[in-house]
């Protein structure tokens, strides 16, 4: 995210051990939590690869900036947009939010590799470069000159908020009432890097996951 290769690194070294344990606890519950409790254990992985994004521009080495921010951007631009809404189809129940969500993942998942698969093959469509101390990733999307970024943003914000915000299960729409939050001011304050300063906010968010999946570890054994 912003100010340095420490802070993201920081953030991994806390997450990845964090993570590990909470997909342990979530395994064991009542319902299928394991999804998302998996998630502060992957914003681990992604916080480490952009880590490596920012030592790769240390050393201005053009190769290694493009593979490590490819790594970070799978996450980014592709993995989140399909695995939040499957996780919340995963946890809930029969009923017509369920296939709601399953749908969701699949748009997501097209959606995604809309936006990130044209990257791997086009080098010239992906810019990396430092702006007031935080890394800004400039992609060309296959949907320019049709429709504005912001609309864009507001597809993907739709696709990973609804998936949350309109789960059955309390615990998952705290948590997207938190990354709507987070959203919300990475995009009024830091707009020249919104994708690697709101990533930034929704790994430390994530740690809600390890107090969600303790307390209901706490409830099912009252």
């Amino acid at each position: 995210m912003c100010f340095s290769a420490t802070a993201s690194f920081s953030a991994a070294a806390l997450l990845i051990p964090a993570g590990l344990y909470c997909a342990r606890k979530a395994a064991g519950l009542a319902k299928p939590y394991w999804a998302i409790g998996l998630l502060p254990l992957v914003f681990g992985v992604q916080q480490a690869l952009e880590g490596a994004v920012w030592l790769a521009l240390e050393s201005q080495d053009p190769q290694s900036i493009r593979y490590a921010a490819l790594g970070f951007m799978a996450f980014s631009h592709l993995f989140w947009l399909f695995w939040i809404p499957a996780a919340s189809y995963v946890l809930e129940p029969r009923g017509p939010r369920k296939n709601i969500f399953l749908a969701l993942a699949v748009v997501g998942a097209l959606y995604g590799a809309s936006m990130y698969l044209p990257l791997l093959v086009q080098a010239n469509w992906l810019t990396v470069e430092l702006i007031q101390r935080s890394i800004s990733y400039e992609a060309v999307l296959i949907y320019d000159g049709y429709l504005p970024r912001i609309v864009v943003r507001a597809l993907y914000a739709v696709i990973v908020l609804a998936a949350l915000l309109f789960s059955s299960d309390r615990h998952l729409r705290t948590f997207g009432i938190l990354i709507a939050v987070s959203v919300a001011v990475a995009t009024i304050f830091f707009g020249y890097a919104f994708i690697s300063v709101w990533c930034y906010f929704a790994a430390a968010l994530s740690l809600y996951i390890l107090y969600m999946v303790k307390r209901i570890e706490h409830e099912q054994k009252q």
